[in-house]
């Protein structure tokens, strides 16, 4: 395959160079994070919300209007079968297996976008893997042409902003130097870092704690809720609602949810039985909501803020 490439145009490349001599003469950094990544050189696209807790992206793929949910849960890129077939993809099927949270299996095929636009950055030459993703569609729209992965996002330097909906994309790919700058803006603003990891099956994870037994959480803006595997929520004392309850499943309550160094109190989960990969469980979209998330998956990092512990003028 040929090598993926991105380009960003990010108002005349002399941005950075002029926002970074304002600075200096102010003496002081912009207080919205979006004035400040711009004048870190990344270029951004706005996020929707759609019914479902979903957040996505409009894009062009090949030419033609589409739209990807933003899914740091799962591995890679994944176009609908589809959606595949109207943007005029050569698939080529594979032996190999893309399961769901609950166990579904399908085998999937792989190809290669031309070109992928989103906001005002371009991607050239992206691997794709294609696989029957109509399920995403049965309740909400409009309607989604598949999920935009965590591999594409650390490769190109991403930054997913969940509660003002916007993400970032930094042209040079992921630096060391604009991973520090962005913790210590943050930092200065309440923000708790968490480092994240990507374990064997390439998903994207934390170490937390639920009432003080440590597990793994993986980091899902493509979960509309937080979900516990139901072993793991008996083995660490989560309580389950009565009636709603059954065979180990249903709505859990979490004494302390300890995320890195942030504690969340009283917290309430989905508890289910799920596939092997699934591990723990999914940090999903209605806490990284809540808590600001700022997910720098170039940088490796999970960013948090309480609601209760700043200002929302500071974002």
């Amino acid at each position: 395959m040929s090598i993926p490439r991105t380009f960003c145009i990010v108002a005349a490349a002399l941005l950075p160079m002029l926002s970074g001599a304002a600075e200096k003469r102010s003496g002081s950094q912009p207080a919205a994070l979006k004035t400040f990544l711009e004048q870190q050189g990344f270029g951004g696209a706005p996020l929707q919300r759609r019914f479902g807790n979903h957040l996505f992206v409009t894009t062009v793929m090949n030419g033609r209007g589409t739209a990807l949910m933003i899914d740091s849960g799962c591995p890679y890129t994944l176009i609908d079968r589809a959606s595949a077939r109207g943007i005029g993809l050569g698939v080529k099927e594979t032996k190999s297996y893309v399961s769901g949270v609950t166990g579904a299996a399908q085998r999937y095929g792989v190809s290669e976008l031309a070109t992928l636009r989103m906001g005002n950055c371009t991607f050239t030459n992206v691997p794709v893997q294609v696989a029957d993703e109509g399920q995403i569609n049965l309740i909400s729209r409009p309607q989604l042409d598949g999920l935009f992965g965590a591999h594409e996002m650390a490769k190109f330097g991403m930054i997913v902003d969940c509660a003002r909906q916007m993400i970032y994309v930094n042209p040079k790919g992921p630096s060391a130097a604009a991973t520090q700058r962005l913790a210590e803006f943050l930092s200065g603003r309440g923000f708790t870092r968490i480092p994240m990891h990507f374990n064997p099956g390439h998903h994207l994870e934390i170490d937390a704690a639920i009432n003080g037994h440590p597990v793994r959480l993986i980091v899902d803006t493509g979960a509309f809720t937080t979900l516990i595997s139901a072993p793991v929520a008996a083995a660490s004392g989560t309580s389950l609602s009565p009636q709603l309850s059954r065979r180990g499943e249903g709505i859990g309550h979490i004494q302390q949810l300890a995320l890195g160094n942030l504690t969340i109190s009283n917290a309430e989960v989905v508890v289910a039985n799920v596939v092997k990969m699934v591990g723990a469980g999914l940090l999903g979209e209605e806490y990284l909501s809540w808590n600001f998330a700022i997910v720098d998956v170039g940088g490796m990092n999970l960013y948090l803020r309480p609601p209760e512990s700043g200002p929302r003028k500071n974002r």
